[in-house]
């Protein structure tokens, strides 16, 4: 065991980021690494360390570290402990799942190490590396990583941020003044600016949240109500939550968010005006859109959330997998992609009630704390360009996440004490983010590689964006109140476990502050260039009518949009058919259903889902004329992916785990590689006729380029450099079967230190090992795979890219 500040210091001579307190608890030697696609491919060779914190690998070849550079939580090669999710050391003729309880009988000679954030990081010990050191590190990985439980978030961020140079570091950091932060009534201000939203202002009257717990210090409301009416309306919804304005759309439309009424609470006539001046914004129509009905709940979330990260990675301790067939429909049974669908859509179906304009579009939920965030950021997303850019987006997670009360503290569960409410409903937000980037690449200023990051963080518990459920939880972590406040409604936060402001608690950075994660090269791949947005024509006092359908509208008319479909029951406002008889009488007449059909006609006219060739008329390939036209999605089965670079990023690896096939059979990726090379070699044929020496068919499906990994008395997993992309494949007789004895690892690179020999394996066993083969060759995609449409479904024309791309 290698512990103590001599060991540190020679560590931090090799390892700049590694800080004065981080004690390495183990290394190894003469360690090859494998690099994903994204990181070029092949092997990397350094040194394998094991800290409190993390494992660092640190390249034979890496540069003199300057004594004056900045500290950084993880290097590029590096890991978090908080991330792993498994650890597996594989021998020569066997795999295991290495627990803290677990005996290793054998010497391991990979180290693969699954994470949470559906990464595969794997390690191949050189022959020469010592067989202690091998053993060592392997238990102690598997021993420092468990999952982390209650009270040991705080030791860990110890590990990662309470050093003196990090505390140091951090409370010198300055946060970014070009980014919206709203986190004070002047960033709320910019942004009314910005929207051109002249009818509302900010109100402060929850600035020391004791009108709702959950909500933040600043909410915009309507100019026309006063703060002391304004704290009578609190009372009127669940948790306090009131409708509090989000976004306005520059013909004239704001979008609002308000979580479900009280029933139960007594209406005063004033209270009743208050509330209506709120709901309509100054405006005159007001469409409240139910959430709670149609989408999915938390739970059904992170069912399929789980569902999906068994079928990309497979169960390493049943060595169950899915076969090739099935793995199409099963995928369909997790439901992900219908939740992402069902997100999409209903964001589709908001954004074009808000282009209509002179109307309000109220985001109801019972909390509103989970899906109206992912409703409400979509659809800023969708029609604000701004929402595109990196400092924008990250703008629109603090205002529609951070600052508005989702509890990424519970959903995320970083304690592993509340499973019940455990849902990671801010994944499944970034998976819609993806897909409408990659409709609309060319319309983003941001890139994969920022949104992937992003899903990566979540899983770290290091940054005070993920670690509460509120304003109020931040607040009283990061300094003292002066008072303890009840709030009115009789709502009380607790407060997390090792939340309480302890001067000794390092201090927890934001998330934003990329340059603790990432070097300068990898945030250069954040961003992409894209052409600024023409300006548009400026609207009078930001109301226009733009839509004819609706200008003999009836004054102050209330609708509910609920699963598609437009209605205006009389008891969508409980005030207006009350018992109580303070307002059964209305002086404003019911909304008629011809205002219905007007409404149909406009989400009809649209296209949501019935007619996704509109959209590839009305947005070409230079984009629509009107930047703030909402980006929609189409939505049939081909045209929702995988998020391949996130989910199947280390399908790979896994898969060699999750087919145990005896070596009489050929693995089903070496037989779809196979076939592949016979369709080339019949194209290569086909197209040499009038050549006098045609090329000989192989009798062998191999190739020099080819990713083969053999193993002694297993089958040959053969990962091809590239996938049919059709699915008519002729399958043809398949090769015959063929066993090479060699070493389970197969032939290293010539520039790379050789392989320990592996041991004889005398059982005959059927389990197969999980090799590596050459570094040229090119990761396979397992990913792409066709989504197959409903039947009977007519495509359009233009699809747009390929699935998953």
């Amino acid at each position: 065991m290698l512990t103590g500040s001599k060991t540190t210091f020679k560590v931090r001579q090799m390892v700049p980021d590694m800080k004065v307190s981080e004690c390495v608890l183990q290394r190894a030697v003469l360690v090859r690494k494998k690099l994903t696609a994204r990181e070029g491919g092949g092997w990397l060779a350094g040194t394998l360390f094991c800290t409190h914190f993390r494992v660092a690998f640190v390249p034979q070849d890496i540069p003199k570290p300057d004594d004056n550079a900045d500290p950084v939580l993880l290097g590029d090669h590096d890991v978090a402990l908080a991330s792993i999710e498994k650890v597996v050391a594989v021998g020569p003729s066997r795999t295991k799942l290495v627990t803290p309880n677990s005996s290793l009988k054998f010497t391991p000679e990979e180290l693969v190490l699954y994470c949470r954030d559906l990464r595969v990081i794997c390690f191949l010990f050189d022959r020469l590396t010592p067989e202690t050191q091998a053993i060592e590190i392997t238990y102690t990985i598997a021993k420092t990583y468990q999952p982390l439980k209650p009270g040991t978030v705080l030791s860990f961020q110890n590990a990662a941020l309470g050093s003196v140079e990090m505390k140091q570091f951090l409370s010198n950091r300055r946060k970014d003044t070009h980014m919206n932060w709203f986190e004070s009534a002047a960033d709320w201000e910019q942004e009314l600016e910005r929207c051109g939203a002249a009818g509302w202002r900010v109100s402060s009257v929850n600035d020391r949240f004791e009108m709702a717990t959950s909500l933040p210090r600043f909410n915009v409301v309507p100019q026309k109500v006063l703060d002391t009416e304004l704290k009578k309306t609190f009372a009127h919804f669940n948790e306090g939550r009131i409708p509090r304005w989000c976004w306005r759309h520059p013909r004239g439309s704001d979008l609002l968010r308000m979580a479900s009424f009280q029933n139960n609470i007594y209406h005063e006539k004033d209270d009743i005006r208050n509330l209506e001046l709120i709901l309509f914004g100054g405006l005159s129509l007001c469409v409240v859109v139910e959430l709670g009905e149609e989408m999915p709940s938390p739970a059904d979330i992170q069912l399929a959330h789980s569902r999906l990260r068994a079928l990309c990675l497979g169960d390493l301790s049943t060595s169950v997998s899915v076969p090739d067939d099935k793995w199409l429909s099963t995928l369909e049974s997790t439901h992900w992609l219908d939740y992402t669908r069902c997100c999409l859509r209903k964001a589709a179906e908001v954004a074009c009630l808000l282009r209509s304009g002179h109307l309000t579009v109220a985001l109801q939920e019972a909390e509103d704390r989970d899906m109206s965030c992912v409703v409400s950021s979509l659809v800023q997303v969708m029609c604000d360009p701004h929402c595109r850019t990196q400092l924008g987006f990250q703008g629109l997670v603090q205002k529609e996440w951070v600052m508005a009360g989702h509890r990424f503290y519970n959903r995320v569960n970083y304690h592993r004490d509340n499973d019940k409410e455990e849902a990671p409903v801010f994944l499944l937000f970034l998976d819609c983010v993806w897909q409408l980037w990659s409709q609309y690449p060319s319309r983003f200023q941001l890139t994969e590689d920022f949104l992937l990051a992003l899903h990566d963080s979540v899983h770290l518990p290091l940054f005070s964006t993920f670690l509460a459920n509120c304003q109020r939880e931040r607040c009283k972590r990061t300094q003292h109140l002066s008072q303890s406040y009840t709030p009115v409604n009789g709502w009380r936060d607790v407060l997390p476990r090792g939340s309480s402001p302890d001067p000794s608690d390092p201090t927890l950075p934001p998330v934003w502050d990329w340059a603790l994660q990432y070097s300068g090269q990898r945030q250069a791949r954040f961003t992409q260039p894209i052409p600024p947005p023409p300006s548009i024509k400026p609207l009078l006092n930001g109301n226009l009518n733009t839509n004819p359908d609706l200008s003999d509208t009836t004054p102050v008319s209330v609708f509910l949009l609920s699963r598609g479909a437009f209605s205006c029951p009389a008891n969508l406002l409980p005030w207006r058919s009350s018992s109580s008889g303070v307002y059964k009488k209305s002086h404003r007449r019911a909304p008629s259903s011809e205002n219905v059909q007007a409404l149909e006609r406009l989400l009809k006219a649209w296209a949501l889902t019935e007619y996704p060739h509109a959209l590839t008329s009305n947005c070409g390939p230079q984009g629509p004329l009107d930047p703030y036209e909402p980006l929609l999605p189409l939505l049939l089965g081909p045209c929702v992916g995988v998020w391949r670079e996130c989910y199947l990023r280390g399908a790979l690896h896994a898969q060699a785990f999750s087919h145990p096939i005896s070596s009489n059979h050929l693995h089903p990726v070496e037989q779809l590689a196979w076939e592949v090379q016979q369709l080339r070699d019949k194209l290569a044929l086909a197209s040499s006729k009038t050549d006098a020496n045609p090329p000989a068919k192989r009798a062998e499906p191999r190739r020099t380029d080819t990713n083969l990994n053999q193993n002694t008395n297993n089958g040959t997993f053969l990962f091809p450099a590239s996938r049919p992309q059709g699915l008519g494949v002729t399958r043809a007789a398949p090769p015959p079967t063929s066993i090479n004895h060699q070493t389970s690892r197969g032939a290293p690179p010539s520039s790379a230190p050789q392989s320990r020999p592996s041991h004889k394996d005398n059982g005959g066993s059927n389990k197969h090992t999980f090799l590596f083969g050459h570094p040229s060759a090119t990761e396979a995609r397992p990913d792409q795979r066709y989504y197959p449409a409903p039947n009977n479904t007519k495509l359009p024309k233009s699809n747009g890219p390929s699935i998953g791309s």
